[in-house]
């Protein structure tokens, strides 16, 4: 196989988990937490940014799937693709590029209505139905087809919390922090605190499960490849939460009296790269063989 289409391959995924998590965590963001910021430009700018990475991951992931598996270099010609679309991880993915056009009309949706589409149930309906088919198809393909039925609701439930955790996070960042708009601070900083505590407990636990049924032992966490890479990725989580830690701590003792949001500005600045370093581990060990 090529290592060139390989690298490639890994580069889209990474775009595919950034948009992801970006599209869908700054959906749910808007339909149940702040509403009002379909109205602002930072927030169409993130949502339309995370659609153009999620769409363009995917189908650049298709075509460098397709380079990979042929051991072609990175190159993007229908006689190399086409025996894909036929295969499992063709048909899925394929699916999942309608899927993000479907997206796209959400999205324009929002963009011209604002904060009417995002308080509708019309609009949440839709938008959690694709989002929810979008998430559903990483656990189509992959080292995901070899968990058990329970391990495919771990899946989706680790995927799914982890885009509303990262992809508030970004929100927060981009939108809400610059906007300093007391009124919308000490509206939606503690909401979105209780809602990270819980997508943290989530992912952890979700994330141990799925640890535990992918590498196997002690030995291969510490002696493969994969398993080094899972630890590596831990080890930034960990990072990961204790900046989340300081964040909680400044909007309990901190939001009612600061004059100013930069110390917790500075704490989701950190989180939110670190979650980017994240995401670009996870594309990378969906391309290396389990420890298990």
């Amino acid at each position: 196989m090529s290592e060139a289409a390989r690298s490639w391959y890994l580069l889209a995924r990474s775009f595919d988990y950034v948009g992801t998590t970006l599209f869908l965590g700054g959906m749910a963001f808007v339909a149940f937490l702040w509403p009002d910021g379909a109205n602002t430009a930072r927030v169409r700018r993130l949502l339309g940014f995370g659609w153009l990475c999620g769409f363009a991951g995917t189908v650049a992931g298709l075509c460098f799937q397709a380079a990979w598996v042929a051991g072609k270099g990175p190159e993007l010609s229908w006689p190399v693709v086409e025996p894909v679309l036929h295969s499992p991880f063709g048909r899925v993915w394929v699916a999942r590029t309608l899927l993000w056009v479907l997206a796209l009309v959400v999205l324009i949706d929002l963009s011209r209505r604002g904060r009417t589409a995002a308080r509708s149930l019309a609009w949440r309906v839709g938008a959690i139905a694709v989002g929810l088919g979008v998430l559903r198809t990483n656990g189509m393909t992959g080292h995901a087809l070899d968990l058990p039925g329970w391990g495919q609701v771990v899946v989706f439930v680790h995927l799914l919390v982890v885009c509303v955790w990262v992809g508030g996070l970004a929100v927060l960042l981009l939108a809400v922090l610059p906007s300093r708009d007391r009124d919308v601070l000490t509206d939606v900083l503690p909401r979105y605190s209780k809602l990270a505590m819980f997508s943290v407990a989530t992912i952890t636990a979700a994330g141990a499960l799925l640890a535990w049924r992918l590498v196997g032992s002690l030995d291969a966490l510490l002696h493969t490849g994969y398993g080094r890479t899972l630890l590596l990725k831990l080890v930034i989580f960990a990072a990961m939460l204790l900046a989340g830690l300081a964040s909680k701590t400044w909007v309990d003792r901190r939001l009612a009296v600061a004059t100013t949001a930069r110390g917790i500005t500075l704490s989701v600045a950190f989180e939110t790269v670190l979650a980017v370093v994240v995401l670009g581990v996870a594309a990378f060990l969906v391309t290396t063989a389990p420890g298990r």
